[in-house]
């Protein structure tokens, strides 16, 4: 193969196959009906043609939506949302793509000249995703697959059906008919599915559960509305940019500050968005906002849409409705609006410039009278001729109360920065609530107080992010944990599985990383919630990563690691669970027990045990994964062995320290690891955990262990776990 190659340029075949992942994705399996009727009665040939031309324009619906065909088997296709690459609505997306295959289907029937049909099932849940060795392509393998399939079976023809994981991640978005439990062939359980009817809203748009007051954003109100005030005052225009990641709440701040601007300045606002797929009209943001400033909806008669174009713009400059110039400006608003007109068929950098003076025209008219504010959603969604139209708008507006107020995640600066001129410009970046405002906002939430413990958790899981906050504490709410009750920490255990929108949204942030800093990540998810800094050096060393310095810088820059002294830990559990939860149980296997190489070398050469927790934690977990899934590439054979030693030093130690809470944890692994098969070590482990239980006051739990052990140890004539077991039994009898 020439030097470098990816692909092989005879077959085009990939010479890497990606490696596997377990990922959550929503999987659609759509199955076309009535082609089975039609090969009776026509040529395979033309068969096969038609065939081909229904799904070249299935194929665009899925891809278009972010969707990847996994296979098309006969006159079946199967797509896979949320794989190689996540996005944090892949759930919608999937939804939203078969309602538009069905009309996709609907549509061709003329053309086809015969009555074809399409059942759909869509369903969500973890997979595991990957290439076959055998020479497969690129595939998801799970339940999850299966259960898409068998809710297609159960389809109408024209109809798509849901599963449960999915309509949850897109209930308050797509409107529903419950099916209630369907029995799904092959299944001995019934599924519980529901028939998707419509799409309720623009893509990229995530409907609020409650306005709650708005927490830990003071100082950022302040400058925003301080840059508002100044604009009205001085009558310069102003250009403000609020960035942040997904869930920082720039739109709940930009909304106070609109509320601000109609009740303090009395300002007209021009709201658009962008969105991220699913929207032909590049200009959508600007046209979105235009629409509102004319008095239009979408979807009328464009003769009227005219009409109403011509009037607003009369009214905003005082000119007459039939004026030349006036007919111009309104030409290009319904240009702009995606409408056919007078630039339809004209050259695109004239129409573009057509489109910017008539927005120009239009707000600076607006503004003589009152102060006018142009807020635009999610501009890293949106073009690049669209960026580069706010710039231009910007600079040219004069002596005039205008401001265009901008939300963004962070990716937005690669590709455009405001650019500066004449107007005044702020650039805000939204950091995570701190602990006190966090601890605010969960108060405000919650029906109870929560414990401190639990308080504290969340905050610590959520890393700040008002947006995990608020889908961490829904997710309690709707496990029956918020009850007027305070809250503890098994109710919060109880609900540890993320929904499918708040890990789709971590997920998609980390497939945007670059290679280097995904890997050094899923490192330090193997380490830990925190870990020494020379550990996760060793780690990356160990699977052939030279150097870690760039990498690491960049992820303390993206927030996503924090870097204290000499240990590192996440901003929020939340990216390390799902960092942690796309490894393979093979590949995290690997990485425990490469890592527990590196502490066992370190415990010995420095002769101390304080590192021995952390030994015994990563060898046991290197060994309960290969008792899952067998013996793995990587791992030691023997690493069941190392494991309950590594498990009875560090018992012993905390024996000896008198942490028996965590004595009774490690001889819980140990004796989960040995299984119910007797023998020495088995009889060894459960005498130390009666001790340890005794130590806590837990007499019943001492006296079941100390039964077992006794039992065990007769039998095989063992006196001196005899001569312990009588000993510690004392120690019980003693305390009672």
């Amino acid at each position: 193969m020439p030097a470098g190659s990816r692909f092989c340029p005879s077959c085009g075949h990939a010479l890497l196959a990606p490696s596997d992942e377990r990922r959550v994705v929503t999987v659609l399996f759509g199955d076309l009906v009535g082609f089975t009727a039609l090969s009776e009665s026509r040529d395979p040939e033309q068969v096969k043609n038609l065939v081909d031309a229904c799904f070249e324009r299935l194929i665009v619906d899925i891809a278009s939506h972010g969707g990847r065909v996994d296979k098309i088997v006969g006159d079946a296709v199967v797509a896979l949302f949320g794989a190689p690459v996540a996005h944090e609505d892949d759930a919608e997306r999937a939804v939203r793509a078969g309602l538009a295959m069905q009309r996709t289907i609907a549509d061709m029937t003329d053309d086809v000249g015969a009555p074809i049909r399409m059942r759909i099932g869509v369903n969500t849940g973890e997979v595991l995703v990957g290439a076959l060795r055998a020479g497969g392509d690129y595939t998801a393998m799970g339940d999850v697959v299966n259960t898409a399939s068998r809710l297609q079976t159960v389809a109408q023809p024209g109809n798509v059906i849901v599963g449960p994981e999915t309509w949850a991640a897109t209930r308050m978005v797509v409107r529903y008919e419950s099916l209630g439990g369907v029995q799904a062939r092959g299944r001995e359980e019934p599924v519980q599915a529901w028939l998707a009817h419509e799409v309720v809203s623009m893509p990229g748009r995530r409907p609020r559960r409650s306005r709650g007051p708005l927490v830990g954003r003071g100082a950022e109100m302040a400058m925003l509305c301080n840059a508002l005030g100044a604009a009205v005052a001085h009558r310069r225009p102003h250009l403000s940019l609020v960035s942040g990641e997904a869930g920082m709440g720039k739109t709940r701040l930009v909304e106070e500050v609109l509320d601000h601007a109609v009740s303090e300045h009395g300002a007209l606002v021009l709201k658009g968005r962008s969105v991220p797929y699913g929207e032909a009209n590049i200009w959508w943001p600007l046209a979105e906002a235009m629409a509102a400033a004319c008095g239009v909806e979408f979807g009328g008669d464009v003769e009227e849409i005219r009409q109403r174009c011509l009037a607003a713009v009369a009214d905003a400059t005082g000119a007459r409705v039939g004026a030349p110039e006036t007919e111009r400006t309104a030409d290009a608003l319904l240009y702009l609006m995606g409408f056919e007109g007078a630039l339809s068929d004209v050259d695109a950098a004239r129409a573009r410039d057509e489109a910017a003076r008539a927005v120009r025209t239009l707000v600076e008219g607006l503004a003589e009278d009152r102060p006018v504010v142009l807020s635009i959603a999610d501009v890293h969604w949106a073009d690049r001729v669209v960026l580069d139209l706010i710039d231009d708008l910007v600079d040219r507006f004069h002596r005039l109360p205008i401001v265009v107020l901008l939300t963004a995640r962070p990716e937005v600066g690669e590709r455009w920065q405001p650019r500066p001129g004449r107007h005044n410009l702020l650039v805000l970046t939204l950091d995570p609530l701190g602990a006190s405002a966090a601890a605010e906002m969960l108060g405000s939430l919650l029906e109870s107080a929560p414990s401190e413990d639990v308080r504290d958790l969340l905050i610590e899981r959520s890393g700040g992010n008002p947006f995990f906050i608020e889908e961490l504490v829904a997710l309690l709410s709707e496990a029956g944990s918020v009850s007027g009750a305070p809250l503890a920490l098994a109710d919060l255990d109880g609900a540890a599985t993320l929904p499918a929108t708040l890990r789709g949204l971590v997920a998609a942030r980390l497939d945007a990383l670059p290679a280097d800093e995904r890997g050094l990540l899923e490192d330090a998810a193997v380490l830990g919630r925190r870990g020494p800094l020379l550990a996760l050096e060793a780690l990356a060393a160990r699977r052939g990563a030279s150097g870690i310095a760039t990498a690491l810088d960049g992820l303390v820059a993206r927030d996503l690691l924090v870097v204290e002294g000499g240990s590192v830990g996440f901003g929020s559990d939340l990216v390390r669970e799902v960092a942690y939860g796309i490894l393979t149980k093979a590949e995290r296997a690997r990485r425990h027990a490469n890592l527990s190489g590196w502490l066992a070398e370190r415990t010995e050469r420095d002769r101390g045990d304080e590192l021995l927790e952390e030994l015994a934690r990563h060898t046991a977990l290197a060994a309960e994964l290969t008792a899952e899934i067998g013996q793995i590439s990587g791992v030691p054979v023997d690493i069941k062995d190392r494991a309950v030693a590594a498990l009875d030093q560090a018992a012993t130690r905390a024996d000896e320290r008198e942490i028996h809470l965590v004595s009774v944890r490690l001889y819980d692994q140990q004796l989960r690891l040995l299984g119910d098969e007797a023998g020495p070590r088995r009889r060894h482990a459960l005498v130390g955990r009666a001790r340890a239980h005794t130590a806590l006051r837990q007499q019943d739990l001492a006296r079941a262990d100390l039964e077992v052990a006794f039992a065990e140890a007769r039998d095989a004539d063992d006196e001196l776990v005899v001569a312990r077991a009588l000993t510690v039994l004392g120690d019980v009898e003693q305390n009672e």
